[in-house]
Order: structure tokens, then sequence, then C-alpha cells
């Protein structure tokens, strides 16, 4: 799963790359940001939608192993959880701040 994520990440960098290189981009060009920016909020959607259902998978192992005094599950559940949510919202952040020209990127 973090390898298809790096490659995601990866092709979204080369497609903001082709822009970095000339800022005027044909309709092609604009066409495949378009692109990939709406694939970006998808997956922010589809993130958002899951962290959502494995928090409260996480209450329900919390509420289950919790009165023995054993919630390390649902800890690992939250804690899981809240980190896939960050780094599926982090690619979006990250794209909008090479396409932005915050960050930088060499072409050479």
């Amino acid at each position: 799963m973090v390898r298809r994520l790096i490659s995601i990440i990866s092709l979204g960098a080369a497609a903001l790359l082709s822009t970095a290189a000339a800022p005027e981009a044909d309709a092609s060009e604009q066409a495949m940001l378009d692109a990939f920016d709406a694939a970006l909020t998808a997956v922010a959607y589809a993130a958002s939608g899951l962290a959502l259902f494995g928090m409260v998978w996480a209450g329900f192992l919390l509420m289950a192993d919790g009165a023995e005094g054993r919630g390390a599950r649902g800890r690992s559940a939250v804690f899981l959880t809240i980190a896939g949510l960050g780094v599926a919202l982090s690619a979006k952040g990250l794209a909008a701040l090479i396409s932005a020209g915050v960050i930088p990127i060499p072409l050479s």
C-alpha cells in the first residue's frame, strides 16, 4: 500500500514538474493537471470517509477491550486511522504547494 501511495505521489510530482517547466500550459497539460487534482480530491474524500469508519471501529474496540484494561487494539486502530488520514491529506497538500510554486523543484 505504501508503494502504491509513493508511486501515485511521484506521478503527481511528475505532472506538476511539467507545469513548472513551462508556465504557459497548453490545454492538454491543463486537462491532465485538472484530472490529477480531481483524483487527489476524490482520494481525500474517500480517506475522510474511511477515517470516520476507522474511528467508529476503534471506538467499538475500545469499548469491548477497555473494560478489562486491554485497549491496545483500540489505541492502535485510532493511531493508524489518524496516520492514514494524514498521509492521504498530505498528498493533496503537497501537490497544492508544488503547483503554487511554494516548494521549488529543480529541473536539472
